[in-house]
């Protein structure tokens, strides 16, 4: 059974989504035509009730924490719900443009899309690749999703997954002689970089391996040239728990050395709700987080 005796109120849940959507308490009392304590106590009431901290100090204002943005997603789904159903509203339907980095859209979301499909029939879903990695400015699109530096992204977009690299290999790296035993065995190897050296150096630094040349090997524009080359025996390259994990399940990629270090770069959505596509880019939004959401607890 839940632990909770009855639901939050609707006007509670309310305010907790245009906190998150508006990221204001004044802009949220405006909106709503309250006073701004009258918020606040709202939030606070609603905390009691969850049993969790929804928000916390960010200057002389206030933000939603990772559970509370998280609970908000779930809360602006329940409350599209009811607004359908009093106004009895067909389903979602249309045309939906995603735009995403090619390594994301080929080993993570494509394995995933069918859940989407069963979930909203009615919506034609097209998938373009990204021009590049950080670009999150092609304005055709209903949902684009970026792989950046939070100094680039981070005022345009919503931060949905943050990874660790560790250095990933064919099978057959690990078996010939003389093998990749201890980190400075990868002086032998040949590094495969995604974009730039710094990340093999970051790693080579953490395992104290310095002794190996970070600069070597070819650099690739994509994750999956880099994860291509790495399964054919060319090298090893550096992989994340998103794009890397089909591959590591599979036994088609190993991992030669358990130490990870935290990625210089996440991923980020920018969601156009404004657009033709709004409330079906507000769908696949919601699906991308709780995809993500579950992927990390497994």
């Amino acid at each position: 059974m839940s632990k909770f005796s009855r639901l939050p109120p609707v006007k509670a849940m309310r305010a907790l989504e245009a906190l998150d959507r508006l990221r204001s308490a004044g802009a949220v009392a405006e909106e709503m035509s309250l006073t701004r304590s009258a918020v606040s106590h709202m939030l606070r009431r609603l905390e009691d009730d969850l049993g969790f901290a929804i928000s916390e100090p960010d200057g002389r204002g206030i933000r939603l924490t990772v559970r509370g943005r998280r609970y908000a997603q779930e809360a602006r789904r329940a409350l599209d719900i009811m607004t359908r159903a009093a106004a009895d509203e067909p389903v979602l339907s249309g045309d939906l443009k995603v735009v995403a980095p090619p390594g994301f859209a080929t080993f993570w979301l494509a394995d995933r899309i069918g859940s989407f499909i069963e979930q909203f029939p009615d919506i034609n879903i097209h998938v373009a690749a990204a021009r590049a990695l950080g670009d999150i400015t092609d304005e055709t699109a209903d949902v684009q999703i970026a792989f950046g530096e939070a100094a680039q992204l981070r005022d345009q977009a919503d931060l949905v997954a943050q990874v660790a690299l560790f250095p990933v290999c064919a099978p057959s790296a690990l078996s010939a002689e003389p093998g990749l035993r201890k980190p400075s065995d990868l002086k032998r190897m040949r590094l495969l970089h995604l974009v730039t050296h710094v990340d093999w150096q970051r790693w080579l630094e953490a395992a104290g391996a310095t002794q190996v040349d970070p600069r070597g090997g070819p650099v690739f524009s994509d994750m999956p040239m880099v994860q291509m080359a790495a399964a054919s025996g060319h090298g090893v390259a550096l992989g994340d728990a998103l794009t890397a994990r089909a591959a590591l399940e599979s036994g088609q990629l190993v991992r030669p050395f358990a130490l990870s270090i935290p990625s210089r770069w996440s991923y980020y959505m920018r969601v156009n709700a404004a657009g033709p596509a709004g409330e079906a880019a507000q769908a696949f939004a919601a699906w991308i987080r709780t995809q993500l959401d579950d992927g990390a607890r497994q």
